[in-house]
């Protein structure tokens, strides 16, 4: 039974994401995220640490499978590794999420043990410290699946990430669904007062999430821009069979510069195209723009694969970046930004030694590097910050680009890796969270969709569709102001990794006392 309870609750888990199956497309039922854990709480109720250990590591396996499914898409049909190769990078890679899941369990019920501190409080701490340290580690983390982000569209519930982050959803989901496992344990006597004396805060705090929330929402919603700009948005919707199919490029580039002229035309003073949008590769530092994009006058802030015009050595060897770049009518290059975050085993191959069956996958970009610096791209005095693919997904990225004075985040993106599935709309989630906690609107120009535009309310004022060629014409909002995300960053997983590692020290020095 206690397997079964197991596997329940990271199939709720998994479904409480956004989820579609081709042209399946579930309703979104983030509600499962308040109750997911509790079947596995209650499974790992008086049993053994190492059979917590096991059925956690189910719960995680089952969670991140089904949420994830579809890297198989990316790694096989487009990545072109053969089926036994695909699965078996998925499944190396789920093995080790669901081992950094366990962790949770494993820390927090030997804590509770060694202190009898109550699991209603350390677990949610836990839970946020390892979240953070698989934002982190290992090969620059791989956060995607963080439950918080099936909240998405609750955004009452959410606005208060502009406080903690994502992190302070992550843990008032946790400890609603520890009050409810602590009913259930309690079910035979619920006017106890030691349940209600250990309910009551947990009460308080989610109550007061709400009132923030509300107050939040529409403060927020009624705040005036201090300035706006019309701007479009190219969905190229370039298959990615094509984009780099030397047959393909003239009619690629002639796709962008008809939407292009059609949104400058429509009035636009700044045109978006998506991430690696441009056919061929380019430089980033040369004196102009050697790439005709059309006769036009608004500038064009566009994705390429790029390296310096200083670089020598064979070609394979040189570094490329996947880059944003900001071109005006006269072709000259206003401004740079280089992804910082490559995905692994798509732009890069972590561990290359011991994945050496995994190395085909990034023979189309070859040897990508990371940028260094997270510096806005200035446009008429007014920064841009600017996020390539999935670096939405971290927080501090979009963080450091707003405290660098960003008064719009830009999201560029080419997720036709991933076919007609879920990825694309969990996505657009991240993106969500990065508006609120920054307080500032965020604009996603992708290849095949979802492009869109997001409130600093999280809010989608528009979305495009999935596969489809599309252009769009926004009024883009500007916000200045820093939240409490903003000037103190991830604070909340922080002080949770420091009063796990001060409890351990104290049993430290409590073990060692006693042996004197």
């Amino acid at each position: 039974m206690g397997w079964f309870l197991a596997a329940l609750s990271g199939t709720l888990a998994a479904f409480a994401h956004v989820t579609r199956f081709g042209d399946w497309h579930l309703p979104h039922l983030n509600f499962l995220a308040f109750f997911c854990w509790v079947p596995l709480f209650i499974a790992m109720s008086q049993s053994s640490l190492r059979r917590i250990i096991a059925l956690s590591f189910v719960a995680g396996f089952f969670h991140y499978a089904i949420s994830q499914y579809w890297l198989y898409t990316a790694i096989h049909n487009f990545g072109g590794l053969a089926k036994v190769s695909s699965i078996g990078v998925m499944l190396l890679l789920f093995v080790f999420l669901s081992f950094y899941f366990s962790l949770i369990f494993l820390i927090s019920q030997y804590l509770h043990q060694k202190t009898h501190l109550p699991l209603l409080w350390l677990r949610p701490i836990c839970w946020v410290a390892i979240e953070y340290l698989r934002h982190n580690i290992p090969a620059n983390g791989y956060p995607w699946s963080h439950v918080a982000y099936t909240q998405s569209n609750f955004l009452t519930f959410i606005q208060s990430s502009d406080l903690l982050g994502v992190y302070l959803v992550t843990f008032l989901l946790i400890l609603i669904n520890e009050l409810i496992f602590l009913f259930w344990l309690n079910r035979k006597d619920l006017k106890s007062s030691s349940l209600w004396k250990m309910s009551v805060p947990v009460l308080m705090i989610v109550l007061a999430n709400f009132v923030y929330g509300f107050f939040s929402l529409n403060f927020y919603t009624a705040k005036k821009p201090y300035r706006e700009f019309k701007v479009g948005v190219v969905q190229g919707n370039i298959p990615q069979d094509e984009k780099w199919n030397r047959a393909y490029h003239r009619r690629v580039l002639q796709t962008y510069q008809e939407g292009t002229k059609t949104l400058e035309q429509q009035g636009a003073e700044l045109i978006l195209w998506p991430e690696a949008s441009l056919p061929i590769s380019t430089f980033y530092d040369a004196d102009r723009f050697s790439i005709a994009l059309g006769n036009r006058k608004a500038p064009v802030l566009l994705g390429a694969i790029t390296r310096s015009v200083k670089s020598q050595g064979p070609l394979a060897l040189r570094a490329v970046y996947n880059s944003a770049m900001l071109i005006d009518s006269k072709q000259n290059i206003l401004g740079y930004y280089h992804k910082s975050r490559l995905v692994p085993f798509g732009e890069y191959v972590p561990f290359k030694d011991l994945l050496f069956f995994a190395r085909q996958l990034t023979v189309a970009v070859g040897n990508m590097q990371a940028g260094e610096v997270h510096e806005p791209i200035d446009y008429q005095d007014i920064p841009l910050g600017i996020l390539i693919c999935y670096e939405d997904v971290f927080p501090d990225i979009a963080r450091n680009s707003v405290a660098n004075g960003a008064k719009v985040l830009i999201n560029m993106s080419n997720d036709a890796w991933y076919g007609y599935s879920s990825a694309a709309y969990q996505h657009q989630a991240f993106s969500q969270f990065r508006a609120i906690e920054n307080r500032r609107a965020l604009i996603r120009a992708t290849n095949t969709g979802v492009s869109s535009l997001i409130a600093p309310t999280g809010e989608i004022k528009w979305q495009g569709d999935l596969y489809t060629h599309e252009v769009r014409l926004s009024n883009l909002p500007f916000y200045e102001g820093k939240s409490i995300y903003v000037m103190f960053g991830d604070i909340l997983p922080q002080l949770s990794l420091v009063f796990i590692g001060a409890l351990f020290v104290w049993l430290m020095f409590k073990k060692g006392n006693q042996k004197a």
